[in-house]
């Protein structure tokens, strides 16, 4: 229970950040995308793997909440980049997601959102 208390604060204080794997093209060696990491960087800047959280928060309920934000915060970082033309060429980022979540009709309200 403190563990699900301690990943709703943690929610709530935005330390759920993506981190970004780049994806290069071996042949041409150029950037071509990023899988998106879920990693909690804690108050005391520890930062956690899924490993650590994941688990608990899908028992608590609070992994679409997660997931959404997390597409939320990826969505207002790279945006402006294609925007502004700092990315020109095809680029890809990809995400996992828990299969579950793709059934979840609030899941995909709240992305179509």
């Amino acid at each position: 229970m403190k563990s699900q208390l301690n990943i709703l604060q943690g929610i709530m204080e935005k330390q759920f950040i993506p981190y970004i794997q780049p994806v290069v093209d071996a042949e041409t060696e150029r950037l071509i995308g990023g899988e998106v990491l879920m990693r909690w960087r804690k108050s005391d800047k520890e930062i956690l793997t899924p490993e650590k959280f994941l688990q608990e928060a899908e028992c608590a309920g609070l992994i679409i909440r997660m997931t959404c934000d997390l597409l939320e915060d990826i969505m207002d970082k790279m945006l402006p980049l294609f925007i502004n033309k700092k990315i020109r060429y095809k680029f890809h980022i990809a995400i996992n997601i828990n299969p579950g979540l793709l059934n979840n009709s609030d899941f995909i309200s709240k992305c179509i959102n």
